[in-house]
């Protein structure tokens, strides 16, 4: 079914493949060169900005499944399926700043804390928990990071026809070079240029969902002649209740902060000032994008209703290409594939700061100096990121059963 409505794009979408992964090289070598030592390889210096922590933030936080997944739920459920993150998403980021931000971020600078797990280890004293947490941060965020790249490796092939190992290999690579030289600040500031992108790809992709259907007044017509139940709760299926409302937004106001890839970015951010306007900034991000995105799911039901089953993941693609150029489709693409490579890039640089900082220097070898940390942190991302990319080439279950 999908083969009949996606069509492979391999020459506009290689060139621009390669055009977004050299500048993304080109970032990474400036990171590198501002990279001086550990504080900078994993928290950034302490020193980043209201507009690279922000989007870094909501960059981070969204992934591939955000653009191949949680549409094919808005699709499948109607209006309702937007419960999945919408009415959480705004305090996503609010409410894990005003309750602990601020505390995190002050206690960062004063004890020179660079991961999570020097902060819980710290503030209960105990060494146990500090390997349990490090150890748990490696194995399942290096999961995380393998269906990153299963998604990578789908996209890669469904749109130049090559195996799909090739599209995990190669964007693992990228993303484990501009973050084994560059570190946090690699991955942030990779993150604006990714970000601005996912949020390009959600206007558009919501615009020509529009186009395909008629228009907003159509759509709503079609679905209150042929499937009233896509307008209200619980959806089209009967998943999303009110109780089912109510939980994600106390999920997603909470649950942000457990992250350790989100929870760090406090850690990056200068001052007060600068975590007000990033909170803000990337509040607004994940709004619109979200939004954004989700409703496309919806609207696309009118335009293509006949896919079923996981078909329905690729209804965000399918919008891109029936409807734009190949040229601009393929940069749209790589909107999605930037999803991936923002998460991943976070993850790797954590993971690394788990086994490096928290196992290494602060039980095996507390004498060691930073700059010893910091040569075996670029040994250990390249290794962490090989792990990734085996997950992703050798696939073992679908992107949202791993993650």
């Amino acid at each position: 079914m999908i083969e009949s409505l996606i069509n492979p794009i391999p020459s506009s979408f290689l060139l621009i493949m390669i055009v977004y992964f050299l500048l993304l090289a080109f970032i990474g070598y400036v990171a590198a060169r501002q990279t001086k030592d550990l504080k900078d390889f994993l928290i950034m210096g302490g020193n980043a900005s209201a507009i690279v922590s922000g989007v870094a933030y909501f960059a981070t936080q969204y992934s591939v499944s955000t653009f191949m997944g949680v549409p094919a739920i808005a699709y499948k459920e109607g209006f309702a399926g937007l419960s999945i993150s919408v009415p959480g998403i705004a305090f996503s980021m609010i409410i894990p700043a005003l309750v602990v931000g601020l505390k995190i971020m002050k206690l960062s600078k004063k004890n020179q804390f660079l991961t999570m797990t020097d902060y819980l280890a710290d503030r209960y004293q105990s060494n146990i928990l500090r390997v349990s947490h490090a150890l748990l941060m490696v194995v399942f965020l290096v999961a995380v990071m393998g269906a990153q790249m299963v998604g990578a490796g789908i996209i890669f092939k469904t749109f130049t026809g090559y195996p799909e190992w090739l599209g995990a290999l190669i964007t693992g690579a990228i993303v484990t070079l501009y973050c084994m030289f560059g570190g946090m600040r690699g991955a942030m500031l990779t993150d604006v240029l990714q970000g601005l992108l996912m949020l390009t790809t959600a206007v558009v992709t919501f615009i020509m969902s529009l186009k395909a259907g008629g228009g907003l007044e159509a759509i709503t017509k079609t679905m209150a002649e042929n499937s009233t139940s896509r307008l209200s709760h619980p959806g089209a299926n009967g998943t999303f209740t009110y109780g089912v409302y109510v939980s994600m937004i106390v999920l997603w106001s909470f649950f942000s902060i457990a992250q350790p890839t989100l929870f760090t970015k406090f850690f990056t951010m200068k001052n007060y000032s600068v975590m007000f306007r990033a909170v803000l900034l990337g509040t607004i991000g994940m709004f619109i994008s979200a939004t954004l995105i989700e409703w496309s799911g919806v609207n696309a039901f009118v335009s293509n209703a006949s896919l079923s089953g996981n078909d329905a993941d690729f209804i965000v693609p399918i919008i891109i290409q029936q409807y734009l150029p190949s040229l601009l489709s393929s940069i749209l693409i790589a909107g999605i594939v930037s999803a991936g490579m923002s998460t991943v890039s976070a993850l790797m640089v954590v993971a690394t700061g788990g086994i490096t900082r928290d196992i290494y220097q602060k039980l095996i070898n507390p004498n060691a100096k930073n700059e010893t940390i910091l040569k075996l942190s670029r040994i250990v991302t390249v290794l962490i990121g090989i792990s990734g990319i085996a997950i992703g080439i050798y696939k073992p279950s679908g992107i949202f059963e791993i993650v």
